[in-house]
């Protein structure tokens, strides 16, 4: 059995509150208790590793909660470090512009920010267009792609017209994927999160780059 530990002790180990670790459970950034009675439960170990990176990220990189439960979300409880969050942080979030002031909303919030009928996000969440944070919560990346997929709609380009581009890309992800598998071989782990931040870069920039470049290569073909 994992060992596990009373609230006190959670708290003298950490130097965290009982009412901040109790408000950090109820928005789901620490896994639950194993209650043994009404007023008895006990606390996973996991809370020794998880509360400093809560803490830090907070006090250290200003992150607001909403993103703070983005990084354990993703990245899971058992692997939670402030090593692996960073790296998620660098590698996934902090491109996309976040910030103190990002948030995760819920469904209304976001129906209410973009304006978008319940079906119409029913539709891009079914199409896979659209993968949340978790059920029902919308993080400022879903956001930004709901908004940019409503201003493709207001155009004349269906969320079914975008679908079909989703093979390309899932094949260009595992070919890119495949890539840095072949050419991370025997780094440490500190060497593969750099060179995975650099591929991820670089490839944005190279992807951005080309993208550009064909489709004025066609228009340049068009206008002969």
């Amino acid at each position: 059995m994992k060992q596990q530990f009373k609230m006190k002790e959670i708290t003298q180990k950490t130097g965290v509150s009982k009412s901040t670790i109790q408000y950090y459970l109820s928005l789901g950034l620490l896994p639950k208790p194993v209650r043994t009675s009404k007023n008895m439960a006990y606390y996973p170990a996991l809370y020794l590793e998880i509360v400093p990176v809560i803490k830090y990220l907070k006090e250290n990189m200003h992150l607001p909660l909403g993103t703070i439960k983005q990084l354990i979300v993703d990245i899971g409880f058992e692997k939670v470090s402030i090593e692996n969050a960073l790296h998620y942080y660098e590698t996934f979030l902090s491109p996309l512009g976040y910030g103190e002031n990002a948030v995760i909303c819920n469904r209304e919030e976001l129906q209410g920010r973009l304006g978008l009928e319940w079906d119409e996000i029913c539709e891009l969440e079914n199409s896979e267009l659209l993968m949340p944070v978790a059920d029902g919560l919308y993080s400022p990346a879903d956001a930004l792609a709901v908004n940019a997929y409503k201003k493709l709609k207001e155009r004349g380009i269906s969320f079914s017209d975008v679908k079909k581009l989703t093979r390309i890309i899932k094949k260009l992800t595992h070919e890119a994927h495949e890539l840095y598998h072949e050419n991370a071989k025997g780094l440490t782990h500190k060497e593969e999160q750099e060179f995975s931040n650099v591929m991820k870069r670089e490839f944005k920039i190279i992807l951005n780059y080309l993208i550009n470049q064909y489709l004025l290569s066609i228009y340049k073909e068009e206008s002969k």
